[in-house]
């Protein structure tokens, strides 16, 4: 579909938690315009009618995705759906925003990639706002330039706030594990730091479940560290993940090149405040990931906006994004093997 104004008209698939944060989003982006939500759950249709009442609401995908008004599809639907909703999206002629991950496994992943290659004329992206974020587009275009040499090595940590509820170890029950749920973000921002296309052959994963034992029986674990070895030994991603992390969200990343290295969010601090009394100091962490990102989603929407309409080049990489799937996918298949695994990429 080529887009012949300049407002992005955008359906979106999907109106639970991070629907709602996409499309309250979307209303504060300038040139887009929700025309049309999809969901089949009858409190989120409500909610979409009373938030976006102009938007046309559908509760099943095939009308949703054939409308004429709809440039682009923003998929934040379950992930297992991506795959069949990315080809219809196709299909019908229509740019597409899809939530991560890219799909639920390699092959999925990879068939999306490939097939959005049939069709150079629509932008598919996968959605991870650490590209957006203002300090890892700063540390990548200083590695870019070689302020720290070449990347020996890059370590990269996603720590979750602690929760003990029915909601979330339900969830906990079909993320698809903590690498390809949690990590899936620095796997992602590890790839777009080093800015080549490296290809990733051997994982190991170990993790354990001293918090939450009955994670055990997903084959999962409530905190888990991956290393990933990339072709020829050119260089190792070392990632850890918790679901325990007391004190709120922590995302970090460190890149040690050469001649020196970077890191990002070295301290857990929302504000650049510090707290002193008679109990010390301390400064203000963020809670969760949209509190330290939420720029970072409304760049991304804008960055989409403006690579549809404009054809400006973006900081999404579709190729990662199956290399992300590949390379969690992996490290859960090293966890539950307790041994190292081949990466497979197809």
């Amino acid at each position: 579909m080529t887009v012949s104004s300049n407002v992005l008209r955008i359906g979106v698939a999907g109106a639970g938690r991070m629907g709602r944060i996409h499309i309250e989003n979307l209303l504060e982006t300038r040139f887009v315009q929700v025309t049309a939500i999809c969901t089949p759950v009858k409190v989120e249709q409500d909610w979409a009618a009373q938030t976006v009442p102009e938007a046309n609401i559908f509760a099943d995908f095939k009308d949703f995705v054939a409308q004429d008004n709809i440039d682009a599809v923003m998929l934040v639907t379950p992930t297992g759906l991506h795959k069949e909703q990315v080809f219809s999206a196709l299909q019908h002629g229509k740019h597409v925003f899809c939530e991560k991950p890219l799909a639920m496994n390699v092959k999925d992943a990879w068939d999306v990639y490939y097939e959005s290659l049939k069709y150079p004329h629509l932008k598919v992206c996968c959605a991870f706002p650490r590209r957006y974020a203002a300090q890892y587009m700063e540390a990548a275009r200083r590695i870019k330039n070689g302020e720290i040499g070449g990347i020996i090595t890059l370590r990269s940590s996603t720590t979750d706030l602690h929760m003990d509820n029915e909601y979330f170890i339900n969830y906990i029950k079909g993320s698809g594990g903590i690498f390809v749920d949690c990590n899936i973000h620095d796997i992602d921002a590890c790839l777009f730091l080093i800015g080549e296309d490296k290809l990733p052959v051997r994982a190991y994963a170990t993790g354990t479940t001293n918090v939450f034992p009955q994670f055990a029986e997903y084959g999962d674990v409530d905190n888990g560290l991956g290393l990933v070895e990339f072709e020829c030994g050119s260089l190792v991603m070392n990632v850890y993940s918790s679901r325990d992390n007391r004190h709120g969200h922590h995302s970090t990343t460190e890149v040690i090149g050469t001649k020196g290295r970077i890191l990002i969010n070295g301290e857990p601090r929302i504000l650049p405040i510090d707290i002193s009394n008679e109990h010390g100091t301390r400064y203000l962490g963020a809670l969760d990931h949209m509190d330290l990102f939420s720029a970072a989603f409304k760049a991304e929407l804008a960055g989409f906006r403006d690579w549809v309409l404009h054809d400006t080049p973006a900081n999404f990489n579709l190729k990662d994004a199956a290399k992300a799937v590949s390379i969690g996918s992996s490290l859960m298949d090293s966890l539950r093997a307790k041994q190292a695994v081949p990466v497979t990429t197809l």
